[in-house]
């Protein structure tokens, strides 16, 4: 490929994308030099798209990280074939409603005018000066006053909050300023509604949203629009905390602010990270739903999330019998395997059977209604790839009448379905006829 074709697809993606700029109708400077075109926003956020003739790639960096793409059939795509100009409009999408000077549009940039001053008589040298001085003077204070105006916030309406903890309006003084952070962090579970927003998250005939924030930091989660970024509203997660919500039914995009330094229910954390989940979420009617955000580094953004929709069960298991020598009778069910009612710590437990599994794993809500403390993280290899949970010691478990004692359990944050593994199978005498399974003890 030659020079002259490499500075034409450069071209034709530059012309693209400011296309794409001018079309979104905000305040963004495009600044082309060469084989690169930096756009800055007017919170001073910048996106970097720079084409490299030598390796055929063009890379896209904001303050998060960079992306490659490489040209492939007339498109510029990554390895796994992300399309660059849908990523870079989703990209500017979210860093203009990451703060709300970004929305403002260029003929809302106050722009400094030189008063011109009318002199009747014929100007003398002196007159001329000072005629000249006043001009500069004037002009610099009204650029001042200008550069001023622009750092006064935009007026935004009051944010009604709704949460498992009195609801409360903030005040005006609270969210007309974007730059003003509260002194108080807020408390878990916070919800809290943003302008001309018309989400309701509190009837109770609405699939119910479990929010778990497994992360070591606290997060506020901003559910928006899908394909817009436009924020409905925001929950506060504190670390290794839970929440509850009701949504209505339909799709949703999950953003996250993380940082240690809280600002308020708008902006999220100064100087914090706004982070986006690359896929939507889908409520479904009848079909609760459960978000975890899980560690998988030690910074604010090192976390993932697992999204879980809850299918109601076709029936509920077959209880045991037992017999008198304290033996336990299960009937298989109707999806094919055996289940067992237990408890951990006294939280009660359904556990499916699972010869194939080394440690018996229960769901991180069980671990939590269990008291379970001391977990030490490790990766797992899952059917839906690695996951990072936890090993921990339970000093005591019961499966159906009998009771065991210091027992090693795994701990996954998006499991489905408690699983009773070989190290606790192991302590009995596991024996099975078609559809039934007999346990007894050692």
């Amino acid at each position: 490929m030659t020079e002259n074709t490499h500075n034409e697809l450069a071209g034709n993606l530059f012309a693209r994308i400011q296309h794409i700029v001018n079309k979104r109708g905000v305040d963004i400077q495009q600044n082309l030099k060469g084989h690169a075109l930096h756009l800055v926003f007017a919170d001073g956020q910048r996106i970097l798209i720079n084409v490299d003739p030598s390796n055929n790639n063009v890379w896209l960096a904001t303050r998060n990280g960079g992306i490659e793409f490489f040209l492939q059939g007339g498109e510029w795509r990554t390895t796994d074939k992300t399309e660059l100009l849908a990523h870079l409009e989703n990209t500017i999408e979210l860093t203009i409603h990451s703060h709300p000077l970004n929305t403002r549009t260029p003929d809302q940039v106050i722009k400094p005018v030189v008063a011109q001053a009318h002199i009747e008589t014929a100007p003398t040298p002196t007159s001329h000066w000072l005629r000249n001085s006043l001009v500069v003077v004037l002009a610099g204070l009204i650029g001042f006053w200008g550069a001023l105006r622009l750092l006064q916030p935009q007026d935004r309406q009051s944010i009604q909050t709704q949460s498992q903890v009195p609801s409360q309006t903030l005040s005006q003084s609270q969210t007309n300023t974007p730059s003003q952070c509260e002194s108080a962090f807020p408390e878990n579970g916070k919800i809290s509604l943003f302008p001309d927003s018309s989400l309701h998250t509190d009837i109770a005939g609405d699939p119910e949203i479990t929010l778990n924030n497994n992360h070591a930091h606290p997060l506020l989660l901003i559910i928006a629009t899908p394909n817009t970024l436009k924020p409905l509203a925001s929950v506060m997660l504190h670390a290794r905390q839970s929440s509850h919500l009701h949504l209505p039914i339909g799709q949703y995009d999950i953003l996250f602010s993380s940082g240690t330094t809280w600002c308020n229910a708008y902006d999220g954390f100064a100087g914090g990270n706004m982070l986006k989940f690359n896929q939507a979420i889908i409520v479904q009617a009848g079909k609760p739903m459960q978000l975890a955000m899980q560690s998988s580094g030690a910074s604010t953004y090192d976390f993932q999330l697992f999204v879980k929709t809850i299918e109601p069960q076709e029936a509920t298991p077959p209880p045991p019998t037992f017999t008198g020598d304290g033996s336990m009778e299960v009937q298989r069910h109707a999806n094919g395997h055996f289940y067992l009612p237990g408890t951990i710590a006294n939280a009660p437990v359904t556990f499916m059977v699972d010869t194939g599994a080394s440690i018996t794993t229960v769901s991180s809500d069980i671990a939590r209604q269990a008291g379970v403390h001391n977990c030490k993280e490790v990766q797992f290899q899952t059917a839906n790839g690695t996951a990072i949970g936890c090993v921990a010691l339970v000093p005591k478990m019961t499966i159906g009448n009998f009771s065991l004692e210091n027992i090693t359990i795994a701990v996954l944050p998006n499991l489905e379905t408690n699983l009773l593994g070989a190290n606790v199978l192991r302590n009995f005498q596991v024996s099975q006829s078609d559809s039934m399974m007999l346990l007894g003890r050692k």
